[in-house]
């Protein structure tokens, strides 16, 4: 992923993430049961962050109905990864950045036999 120059100083000049970390808390009968997910997106990020964090954690609400019970860290943490690098991907697109993918469509095979 690429960001233009006014986009890359913005992330940079704020000490918040642009998405808020996923924080969770461990079960004592883990992986028995599943990780209790805390949903809390502080109130000091910039509205534009604050939505992105928004975003990603809708995303990733929706994601989880799709994996398995009890839920895993892995999956738990995979999702969240893909949730939140496809709000930063669009965030991306919508402000003059964006992937290779984005830009230029996808790769194509051009080896042949």
């Amino acid at each position: 992923m690429f960001l233009c120059p006014n986009l890359k100083s913005q992330f940079a000049s704020d000490q918040m993430p642009p998405i808020v970390p996923l924080r969770f808390l461990i079960p004592t009968n883990y992986p028995k049961s599943s990780p209790i997910i805390l949903d809390m997106v502080p109130s000091e990020l910039s509205k534009e962050f604050q939505d992105l964090s928004v975003n990603a954690w809708s995303r990733f609400r929706i994601s989880l109905h799709d994996l398995p019970q009890p839920l895993s860290l892995r999956e738990i943490v995979k999702t969240w990864d893909a949730c939140a690098r496809k709000v930063i991907e669009e965030y991306a697109q919508q402000n003059g950045g964006g992937s290779f993918s984005s830009r230029f469509g996808a790769w194509e095979n051009c080896v042949r036999a």
